[in-house]
């Protein structure tokens, strides 16, 4: 699977920093950073009692009433851009002009 991140400019120069000093690819440092996050909440600072969630970006809020959040309607294929494009365009037809 690709992914594709946004990142401020000062994370992405300690990221090729990193990489470099150490040898190692983006890709390994996101997966192996990934896995540590998923799979231990309280040492990745989430699920921590009394923490306030992360406020909701309104261009989720956008895509979430669009039906383009969330995996249930994905027929269990990937959330490529042509898939989300075809839903965009399935949604847009469907709605009242």
């Amino acid at each position: 699977m690709t992914l594709t991140v946004r990142l401020d400019v000062a994370l992405a120069s300690a990221l090729e920093r990193y990489c470099v000093d150490r040898g190692v690819t983006k890709s390994l440092v996101v997966q192996e950073s990934l896995a540590v996050y998923l799979s231990n909440p309280a040492a990745a600072g989430r699920d921590v009692p009394g923490r306030q969630p992360a406020a909701v970006s309104p261009l989720f809020k956008t895509f979430e009433a669009a039906g383009l959040v969330g995996t249930g309607l994905g027929g269990g294929t990937s959330a490529d851009k042509s898939a989300v494009r075809a839903r965009a365009v399935q949604r847009i037809r469907r709605s009242p002009v």
